[in-house]
């Protein structure tokens, strides 16, 4: 909640300053007369006006068609320093720097917020809904595609089973019998479809052509990351991507060994060099050669080859950690990092912690965390719940990357604290009872605490040694205070 409300702050702050900067807003773009050219006080035609410095506004405009790679966009103060785009129409969000947006002709009132970006096209040509349908689309109600181009719609990164499927115009079907482009004329003809991530699927309108633009499969293959071809199927490890040119593979077990990245589950195009744990891949360089076994996540670039093999840091965060959460700063390292020598077990020791919320994360950004309320042991998982430390002290943290495994686990006292020898405890596992022997330190009180933090047992000692009788206990692992003094240790017992 900390860390939302802080980057809500940021945000707004942010927006703020923008808006400081802007004194004025106009639409341009090759739909709306052209571009702008560039020339030393050049104005941009189509300005937008606004009462307030936040909400723009331009009546009946006319947006004609356009080749492609048209479109239009907002910018500020006539120059491109400020400027928003997006890929809806007639409605959306526009982001700094973001994609044309790709509009249909008409005539159009426009309104435009340059604080969140939210902009809004009424009037002109009513925009047909079009949707993708059939048994391949999970979707339910079907795959809305959005305006891309005149009479274009296409929707981005999606995962279709296999199946049949067709184009909806406005309720109207459309289909065709070839894959994976076409001509959607018939309402009777089904399209067959694969299971298969798409990076693109489009259709004309007034054509009907389609295109069902396929994201290359990238898998990465070797003696050092499993074995090499051929497998019953498609290769084990593959990469993902959102556009077929970043691919990347979390936790992947690495041994000493070569390894190649390669496409479509075949030889015909393959890329590798022999640099770990960073390097560029070509076509026809020598095996990648893993060096360290580990566990490292992957990342490969389909078009210039750079690849790198890396064991991502990780650190605990939160208001219960000595330094809080953190502050967003550019640059910004958290401090309370936890070590690991094989990528999966990272850990801690030792740390002092006060009751409070905390998180793990990942390279000191937020894109990749873990957590669950779940406290001493839980399982974390991506985006969960803060970590509620219910009692300071000083912990031993784990944390398993793969499994999302953590503890925290009292720190054991070392032995200088009850002077030349420890309190020894015995049995441990017990079935029945737990002994508690000093031999030259007076036992003053015993606490015994369940794995949640509630403490179950307390007892005034005032004795070298003490009996706990755990028959009645539940089978499970407890943890022991025993204080002498001024001096204090914790011991984890189990109960059989």
């Amino acid at each position: 909640m900390i860390k939302k409300l802080f980057l809500l702050v940021l945000l707004t702050i942010s927006a703020i300053n923008l808006n400081a900067q802007i004194t004025s807003v106009a639409l341009v773009g090759e739909a709306a007369g052209g571009w702008p050219t560039g020339a030393a006080g050049e104005i941009d035609v189509h300005q937008m006006t606004s009462t307030d410095g936040e909400n723009w506004t331009l009546n009946a405009v006319t947006l004609t068609t356009f080749a492609t790679g048209g479109g239009i966009k907002f910018r500020a103060n006539n120059a491109w320093d400020i400027n928003w785009g997006s890929t809806a129409f007639p409605s959306g969000t526009g982001t700094l720097g973001g994609a044309n947006i790709q509009c249909i002709a008409g005539t159009y009132d426009v309104t435009f917020n340059s604080t969140t970006g939210v902009y809004n096209f009424s009037g002109g040509t009513p925009l047909p809904v079009v949707k993708l349908v059939g048994s391949a689309v999970t979707t339910p109600g079907g795959l809305v595609l959005n305006v891309t181009g005149a009479d274009t719609f296409s929707v981005s990164n999606s995962t279709l089973a296999a199946g049949n499927a067709q184009f909806e115009v406005d309720g109207v079907l459309y289909g065709g019998i070839t894959f994976p482009t076409g001509s959607a004329l018939s309402n009777t003809d089904l399209i067959p479809v694969p299971a298969a991530f798409f990076s693109s699927i489009s259709i004309n309108i007034a054509t009907g052509d389609y295109t069902f633009v396929l994201i290359p499969p990238v898998s990465i293959v070797g003696d050092g990351v499993g074995g090499w071809p051929p497998f019953q199927g498609n290769d084990p490890n593959q990469l993902t991507s959102s556009n077929g040119v970043n691919y990347s593979l979390d936790k992947l077990a690495c041994i000493v060994g070569p390894a190649k990245f390669r496409q479509d589950n075949a030889w015909a195009i393959s890329w590798s060099d022999v640099a770990f744990p960073t390097g560029i891949a070509t076509s026809t360089g020598a095996d990648i050669a893993i060096t360290t076994a580990g566990t490292y996540d992957v990342r490969f670039n389909r078009v210039n080859g750079e690849y790198s093999f890396s064991i991502p840091t990780i650190a605990l965060v939160g208001q219960a950690t000595p330094t809080g959460w953190p502050q967003g700063g550019v640059g910004e390292i958290d401090p309370t990092v936890l070590t690991t020598t094989d990528g999966i077990t990272y850990m801690l020791n030792n740390l002092t912690l006060t009751a409070g919320e905390c998180k793990f994360r990942t390279n000191n950004a937020w894109a990749v965390n873990f957590g669950n309320a779940a406290f001493p042991i839980g399982t974390a998982t991506q985006g969960g719940d803060n970590i509620i430390v219910t009692g300071a002290g000083s912990y031993n943290v784990t944390l398993n990357r793969v499994t999302g495994e953590y503890s925290f686990l009292p720190s054991v006292a070392s032995v200088s604290q009850f002077g030349n020898k420890s309190v020894n405890v015995y049995p441990n596992p017990t079935n029945n009872v737990w002994n508690f022997a000093s031999t030259n330190n007076t036992i003053d009180v015993i606490t015994i605490a369940d794995i949640s933090g509630k403490i179950i047992f307390s007892k005034n000692v005032n004795a070298l040694d003490f009996a706990v009788n755990a028959a009645s206990f539940s089978s499970g692992i407890y943890f022991a205070t025993v204080k002498s003094g001024q001096n204090a240790a914790t011991y984890k017992l189990v109960k059989n």
